[in-house]
């Protein structure tokens, strides 16, 4: 198969999902491999380092997509990608469709094969592909976070390291999934008193198990998160609240309660989900805004603040799914992985992800279904 590599045009953008050494195994398996050039650059991977791995390296993403039969990328793409893909072609990336319609528009208009990274599932619930990008999102979340407390970054002049002899700082994290796990973990370390709240109690003990003494943990259906999100200095949200929803977990009233200089990061970025007061995105070059005297920070791509890290952590997962694509090809490939399958938004210009038809009110049907189809 003809596998190509799009470079990101998102703004401050720099990760990759495909690294040489993975393109070193394609081109042994007898795949031919097509690059953008500059498309690891930011994130420390050269495009010599590309060729010598057995690349053919190109100027433009036209010259990509035109020698490409499966289409490798990060983000999601945006309108001025979509004249590049062609009829019949595979995409594999992040595609957050649900919250999309113009780029499902493209993938039916256009017969695409999507596949999602967020969306592939294994047999035991777990989702690879997104599990790294969690890991790497939540650790930041609280090192990001925390620069917004610094006087040189217009904050309060307060740190998240404790003092011994000093008040605590407190951070709370609502969500003890991987991406709370891992943010909980990193405030612990700083020596911050950490709140932690699900509403899954097997989760809570699973964190249990590993968590430090500093770190507290909450069913949020039995414990009422408004006195310890006002205590907060930085509260991380990671729980998923579906975008406009009419119930949030911190809104706009508790907002106006907590302490003034304090700092909300939504890993999630559900505009209006979870944060009723998270209306809008941002970038890391303009990260926060101010409501209420509270910052608020939703940058989408998190990980992207550390791309080299992020994109070797991304391949590593992406890389045996991008294998199998390759070697068997569509529909073979997901016959063949359950996984796979799972991932599939659209398939020849029918589509597959139920969150998509549910949010849009379009027709969808089960990517198993759509798959008998071929």
């Amino acid at each position: 198969m003809r596998v190509g590599i799009l470079k990101e045009i998102k703004p401050q953008e720099y990760r990759v999902a495909v690294v040489p050494e993975n393109v070193s195994q394609l081109v042994r398996d007898g795949h031919s491999v097509i690059v953008q050039r500059g498309a690891g650059v930011g994130a420390g991977f050269s495009d010599e380092a590309y060729g010598e791995a057995g690349a053919r390296v190109v100027e433009s993403p036209e010259e990509v997509s035109d020698g490409a039969d499966l289409l490798v990328k990060v983000k999601e793409p945006v309108e001025e990608e979509f004249s590049l893909f062609r009829t019949g072609q595979i995409l594999f990336c992040y595609l957050h469709s649900e919250t999309r319609p113009k780029l499902v528009d493209m993938l039916l208009e256009k017969r695409l094969t999507a596949i999602a990274f967020e969306n592939v599932r294994e047999s035991d619930g777990s989702f690879p592909l997104l599990r790294p990008m969690s890991v790497i999102a939540g650790q930041q979340a609280v090192l990001q976070g925390m620069q917004f407390l610094w006087n040189h970054r217009g904050g309060v002049g307060k740190s998240l390291v404790a003092y011994p002899g000093l008040e605590t700082p407190v951070v709370v994290v609502l969500g003890a999934g991987e991406a709370g796990r891992q943010a909980a973990r990193v405030a612990a370390a700083l020596g911050c008193r950490v709140h932690v709240f699900d509403i899954n109690q097997r989760t809570l003990r699973a964190v249990a198990e590993t968590a430090s003494a500093n770190v507290h943990l909450h069913n949020a259906h039995v414990v009422d998160v408004t006195p310890y999100v006002i205590e907060a200095d930085l509260v991380v949200n990671t729980a998923t609240v579906p975008p406009h929803s009419d119930h949030h977990v911190i809104d706009r009233a508790l907002v106006r309660r907590m302490k003034k200089g304090s700092i909300i990061v939504d890993v999630t970025a559900n505009l209006r989900g979870a944060v009723e007061t998270i209306d809008r995105y941002t970038t890391h070059a303009d990260p926060v805004w101010v409501v209420d005297g509270v910052i608020h920070y939703a940058v989408t791509n998190i990980p992207g603040t550390v791309a080299h890290t992020a994109s070797q952590a991304l391949a590593l997962e992406v890389f045996p799914y991008l294998r199998a694509l390759a070697q068997h090809g569509i529909p073979d490939a997901l016959r063949r992985s359950p996984a796979l399958l799972e991932g599939v938004t659209a398939i020849g210009g029918t589509l597959t992800w139920h969150d998509a038809g549910k949010f849009q009110q379009r027709p969808w049907i089960p990517p198993h279904e759509a798959l008998k189809r071929l």
